[in-house]
């Protein structure tokens, strides 16, 4: 039986996943870095978390917003986290910022589904990027990545900083609790 927890909105289950990949990132010298596969486990299980208590408690209806994909993409999302990171390079806190972004667009009435996830999940890290690195690709890269087009891509971009409302800076101290908190995940 997985014991469920909350920080601020999200609902996050404890699972035990085994740390073989070599790959890490630490918040700073004197915290534990986290592994790559133990963060991406730790993402997905939030997510399916969030969308299947969403899939119990509330009647899902077609969402008209561009995040909606008539088709749930066959790609899953830990497979779609490590794309993401293998082809845009990025580190450990786009990944941690973008679930921020979420949870932030959550409390303001996004309702997560299989339909809508990859698209809200990969604009979320986009805009993380975007706002946090120095060095970023050209618009058209990210877009191979995620697999839509541009124009998607740029649709999708402008509804999410709408739905956030522009607040893409993230305190220290938030960031410190969720990278805490995800990385007592899989202890």
């Amino acid at each position: 039986m997985k014991n469920v927890k909350t920080v601020k909105n999200i609902c996050i289950t404890d699972s035990d996943s085994e740390q073989s990949e070599t790959e890490e990132e630490s918040f700073n010298d004197s915290e534990k870095p986290i592994k790559y596969k133990n963060l991406f486990n730790e993402i997905v299980d939030i997510l399916n978390t969030i969308i299947l208590s969403n899939k119990k408690h509330k009647k899902l209806h077609k969402d008209s917003s561009p995040f909606f994909n008539e088709d749930i993409p066959t790609i899953s999302l830990y497979d779609y986290l490590l794309r993401i990171k293998n082809y845009s390079g990025v580190g450990t806190s786009i990944f941690i910022i973008s679930l921020i972004y979420i949870d932030r667009i959550c409390t303001k009435g996004v309702i997560l589904s299989k339909y809508n996830i990859h698209r809200l999940l990969f604009t979320s890290i986009l805009v993380a990027i975007k706002y946090n690195e120095d060095a970023i690709y050209e618009y058209y890269y990210y877009s191979e990545i995620a697999g839509i087009t541009v124009k998607e891509l740029s649709t999708l971009e402008k509804a999410f900083l709408k739905l956030i409302d522009f607040e893409l800076f993230v305190p220290e101290e938030v960031y410190k609790r969720y990278y805490t908190f995800l990385y007592k995940l899989k202890e």
